[in-house]
């Protein structure tokens, strides 16, 4: 009997997926796709119907010779997931609907002080009271820059000033599991299951870096986010680039992203005698980096020039141990502009094993910043979310 429950899950899953991407789809359809028989798609699909995950729209096609198949199309309007993106400084919720539309996007401030866990629960609590007015939230997916050890039950992370990670683990199973299934998940993964899920990269082999406050890297393997959303896949961002540089808060020196994260965007530029041609020398952004190159400022081309030849180090030896040959760059490192990725594709035939980083392929994602949210959304549907409707109490991690 527990085989055939979970046998019969699954085979929603599969449907509720292919729904989810092919809106519109029929029931023939769907059972050529899945080899399930016509039989064993109409019950489960009446089954997701009678649950409110799925919308039989009729029949809609005109000029279709003989009786027409209705379309299928998830449930947006009723179904949502509640995803909080973790910052250095700031926290963003979002309500992303079944059809993985982002809406309501909220930015809340945190400051520099050390991260309580009263400071994400409440911002989230109040969120969820005024989308449960009209939704159903079939769960909460909380974004961390870092990895989460599901085997120590704790997070880790340079980018957040977290006093105590498994409290915050605690709290969010005490102030929601009651009720909602919760996810912990890793910036990176998220962003790069987006790619996968909604992105133009055409091949299905690839490693998607993420440039933010910190640097991290997922890989795309045969279509698939290889090691899972927890970050254990790799952590790009610690890549030693220089043996006795700079001390970084994880232990070990010369770390990647203590050379091309935002966060040190001010110390380089200071370093370098530029920081006066910035609004806010002690904050500044990609995007000031950006515009100020684009403009025709020598000094901001030269530190792009020097945050372009440190990254394609790290890159050339990440290629040379896994040899993809695809690499799309995301987050708000973008925000260089062309001028950073035009000496990236050069400078990255430079490093590394040449037979293995002379053809590669870099570029810029196609999709903008809250790719992140569907990202999330999506990870945690189609690998979490069971559809029984009976999920409360459940950390996902």
């Amino acid at each position: 009997m527990l085989n055939q429950k979970a046998i019969q899950l699954s085979n929603k899953k599969i449907l509720y997926k292919l729904i989810s991407e092919n809106p519109g789809i029929s029931r023939a359809k769907l059972a050529a796709k899945t080899k399930l028989s016509k039989t064993t798609v109409s019950a489960l699909v009446e089954q997701l119907i009678q649950n409110e995950f799925v919308v039989d729209t009729g029949a809609n096609r005109k000029g279709v010779l003989g009786r027409s198949p209705n379309d299928l199309v998830v449930d947006s309007a009723k179904n949502c997931v509640i995803v909080c993106n973790l910052r250095k400084r700031v926290m963003q919720i979002a309500c992303v609907s079944a059809g993985y539309d982002v809406e309501h996007i909220r930015e809340i401030e945190l400051g520099d002080a050390a991260l309580e866990p009263a400071k994400i629960l409440d911002p989230i609590k109040a969120f969820l009271n005024a989308a449960g007015e009209s939704r159903y939230v079939i769960g909460i997916c909380v974004i961390i820059p870092g990895i989460i050890d599901l085997k120590r039950k704790e997070i880790v992370s340079v980018v957040l000033s977290l006093r105590d990670s498994r409290k915050l683990i605690n709290e969010l199973r005490k102030g929601f599991c009651y009720r909602y299934p919760v996810a912990l998940l890793n910036d990176s993964a998220c962003f790069a299951y987006a790619e996968n899920a909604f992105g133009d990269i055409e091949s299905d082999n690839y490693i998607y870096i993420n440039i933010n406050e910190g640097v991290g890297a997922s890989f795309i393997n045969d279509g698939k986010l290889l090691g899972g959303a927890n970050g254990m896949g790799t952590q790009f961002g610690h890549f030693s680039i220089q043996k006795d540089g700079i001390d970084c808060v994880c232990g070990n020196k010369g770390c990647l992203e203590n050379y091309i994260g935002e966060s040190v965007l001010s110390a380089r530029a200071k370093a370098l005698g530029i920081a006066d041609e910035f609004a806010h020398p002690d904050r500044i952004r990609f995007k000031d980096v950006g515009l100020r190159a684009e403009s025709g400022s020598a000094g901001a081309v030269r530190l792009i020039n020097l945050l372009a030849e440190e990254f394609s180090y790290g890159l050339g030896n990440l290629i040379t141990l896994f040899r993809y040959e695809t690499v799309v760059i995301g987050g708000m490192g973008r925000n260089l502009g062309e001028i950073f990725l035009d000496e990236v594709r050069t400078r990255v035939k430079r490093f590394g094993f040449r037979p293995f980083t002379g053809n590669v392929t870099v570029a810029f994602t196609n999709l903008e910043d809250e790719a992140i949210f569907k990202g999330a959304a999506k990870y945690f549907i189609d690998l979490h979310y069971d559809f029984d409707r009976n999920m409360s109490g459940k950390l996902v991690i």
